[in-house]
């Protein structure tokens, strides 16, 4: 391989794909919990791929949402740089931040940098810096443990009967979970409890209030009914992170699991001293801050999972990879847009098997961006160095 690969050029496509609506829908009228829950799809993505000096392409993806200017800003400071001179974790690195960006930074500060896009930079250098040495990206990231990374549905909130379809449709494609948001009142607890006998007794739950359960007092009810049923049921982020004694009483409740959710790293930091949770979700940002808090957790022998924001194919991809490097990352991840969005504009589609996604091992992310399906779902297109 040679000393220096560059970026000569990039094309962006900036995209919106729909989710379907029947795994979006949630009951009518506002609730206090994911007031963005039926708007995400609508925000736009852009694609990107970039022209090598070695004549080959990569892709990249940034987070939905991301502005035109950030997507500019990046990839002109990725423009001519040799990206085998730095790696995701240090290219932005300041004069006194060891690790690229100082501890105490919350971890979507790995998202942003300067108004520039870590998970673009990120899928853009794995893509290429792996076809460069013929490895796949999870040799990039340590090497991977696993061939194949467990994964779960996806349901927002729907109604009982709209669950149940879901439920046997997730089923018939050989996967035994799914994951489900809840508002204060715990809309999909009752609707759980409603279809309860219809559900296979093999089949497991992972319920995120996004701590909308305001206390142990008001959600009792909830915790009691769904310790009797036949299935395997995690509770993500039941309550506010300050409310240590509600934490602490919620895994007392035997045989409910109780999942913290890291979105700052003083949350992970809180929840690890304090033992607020049995095990976690350690999605956002980089895949390289999620090797760092995933050894960390693997410290105190807690297992876990990466989570998403349901994204493109590019970035499921990237996910897909560091999950594979996380000895203890042994939970079923947020692998799911295959089956939420409309499409996830690469090709080849992820592959499942026995309710796991497969590592690719090509070199890079192991995929390429389906420009036919691309074009369908695309607002506008520009340039850089062109």
């Amino acid at each position: 391989m040679s000393a220096q690969l560059t970026f000569e050029k990039f094309r962006v496509w900036e995209v919106v794909v729909p989710a379907r609506q029947d795994i979006l829908s949630a009951p009518i009228g506002k609730s206090p919990v994911y007031t963005g829950s039926v708007t995400w799809p609508e925000m736009p993505i852009h694609l990107v791929e970039g022209v090598t000096s070695a004549g080959f392409t990569a892709i990249g993806e940034c987070g939905r949402g991301t502005s035109r200017a950030t997507v500019e800003a990046t990839l002109q400071d990725l423009l001519r740089r040799n990206l085998l001179s730095f790696t995701p974790a240090t290219i932005w690195m300041g004069e006194h931040d060891a690790i690229g960006l100082p501890p105490s930074y919350p971890l979507w500060s790995w998202d942003l940098s300067g108004e520039r896009s870590y998970a673009l930079m990120e899928s853009l250098w794995l893509d290429a810096v792996g076809k460069a040495a013929g490895a796949p990206a999870h040799q990039l990231l340590g090497g991977a443990v696993r061939k194949a990374v467990a994964t779960d549905f996806w349901v927002n909130r729907p109604a009982a009967a709209t669950l149940l379809a879901l439920i046997q449709e997730a089923y018939g494609l050989g996967l035994r979970g799914m994951k489900m948001k809840s508002n204060m009142a715990g809309d999909t607890v009752q609707a759980i409890l409603t279809i309860a006998a219809d559900i296979p007794a093999d089949f497991r739950f992972t319920i995120d209030p996004m701590t909308a359960w305001r206390s142990m007092r008001e959600a009792a009810r909830y915790f009691e009914k769904l310790a009797k049923l036949p299935f395997a049921i995690q509770i993500e982020d039941p309550f506010p992170y300050g409310a240590r004694d509600d934490w602490r009483k919620a895994r007392q409740c035997f045989p409910l699991t109780i999942a913290c959710h890291t979105r700052t790293e003083d949350v992970l930091q809180l929840a690890l001293r304090e033992d607020l949770a049995d095990t976690y979700n350690l999605g956002g940002g980089s895949s390289y801050n999620f090797l760092r808090v995933a050894h960390v957790a693997e410290f105190v022998s807690k297992d876990c999972w990466h989570g998403s924001a349901l994204e493109l194919g590019v970035l499921q991809h990237v996910r897909l990879h560091a999950a594979a490097c996380a000895r203890n990352c042994v939970l079923p991840s947020d692998l799911q847009s295959e089956w939420v969005r409309e499409h996830t504009l690469i090709t080849p589609h992820m592959t499942y098997q026995d309710a796991h996604a497969l590592v690719p091992d090509q070199p890079g992310l192991g995929i390429a961006l389906d420009h036919a399906a691309v074009e369908r779902y695309t607002q506008a297109v520009f340039e850089i160095g062109h």
